[in-house]
């Protein structure tokens, strides 16, 4: 055998298997870059109802939506989970609904110096204010029944003062918000 054939033989071999590697890191890799995708946000699915998890894996984690704020691709895998899903089941995990009383941008404006007055808190109903040098405050409600979310601005002409009744759903989010900002807060 000749020494370039010898030299062929040993070298192909390597650069099949470097293609090989590189082509699976590739496949594997979600748009965040952690591989596996599977990052918790399904996790408090394991118990419901058998195949949500999957569902929700492949709908979230997989598409890395808990991350990114985009249009799902298959919009059918939301569909399956919706169809499947039994009463008690929870709503897709990493769909995000928005809170009607503000906007993101209006939420962090209360704390947008990195303080605020308080947080107050009960197992339902949670505010954000900031009370310098006027009123500011946004508060989500989810009891059972008076479901509601409220934002107040005195600061700006004219006032803002939303306050609405909403459903169970929106209330959660909108509750989740305010528990995100007063977290980063330190309450």
């Amino acid at each position: 055998m000749s020494s370039l054939k010898r030299l062929l033989a040993g070298f192909v071999p390597t650069i099949i298997m470097g293609l090989l590697f590189l082509n699976s890191h590739a496949i594997a890799s979600t748009p965040d870059g952690e591989t596996p995708a599977n990052e918790g946000v399904c996790d408090g699915l394991k118990g419901a109802t058998p195949g949500l998890y999957g569902l929700c894996v492949a709908y979230c984690e997989a598409q890395d939506l808990d991350t990114f704020d985009k249009e799902p691709p298959n919009t059918k895998i939301l569909a399956n989970y919706n169809k499947k899903k039994q009463a008690g089941d929870p709503d897709m995990p990493c769909v995000k609904v928005p809170c009607p009383c503000w906007s993101d941008a209006e939420l962090a404006s209360i704390s947008a110096d990195g303080m605020a007055a308080a947080c107050p808190s009960s197992t339902n109903k949670l505010q954000l204010i900031d009370n310098d040098p006027r009123t500011h405050f946004a508060e989500a409600d989810t009891s059972t029944g008076r479901e509601r979310c409220r934002y107040i601005d005195l600061n700006v002409a004219p006032p803002v003062i939303r306050s609405q009744s909403i459903g169970a759903t929106q209330a959660q989010s909108c509750f989740t918000a305010v528990q995100a900002a007063c977290t980063a807060l330190g309450f």
